[in-house]
């Protein structure tokens, strides 16, 4: 019984620990509230949506390779530069990556497309 309680307090303190720190993580977006547009933002959503749809367009040869490349390389220096504004809850800075990410969408769109849809 007697090494019981230390380990028992061990795994209490652990669990404490961990709890904590996900409370934390938890927190820091819970700020975001309703802003769909600023938690895409800092979650990284937006910007694997837009790799994911550059991948697309360059797989089906709508897009140039050096093109590609110079948009790939927007976007990572825009999640680069939004992982520190999110870190900093600058929310005007984030809304303002924000907007930038959708010129990049319609970078990508102009692009592939010429700024119109196929099949109108």
């Amino acid at each position: 019984m007697r090494f019981y309680l230390p380990k028992v307090a061990m795994i209490a303190v652990a669990a404490g620990t961990l709890a904590s720190a996900s409370a934390g993580h938890a927190q820091g977006w819970g700020f975001w509230g309703g802003d769909s547009p600023l938690r895409g933002v800092c979650s990284g959503e937006r910007a694997r949506g837009l790799e994911a749809r550059l991948r697309h367009e360059q797989r089906d040869g709508d897009i140039d390779p050096d093109t590609a490349d110079r948009i790939h390389d927007a976007i990572d220096r825009l999640e680069d530069r939004s992982r520190g504004e999110c870190d900093e809850g600058d929310r005007r800075a984030i809304w303002n990556i924000a907007q930038r990410f959708d010129r990049i969408q319609g970078w990508i769109e102009n692009s592939a497309h010429g700024g119109w849809r196929r099949g109108w």
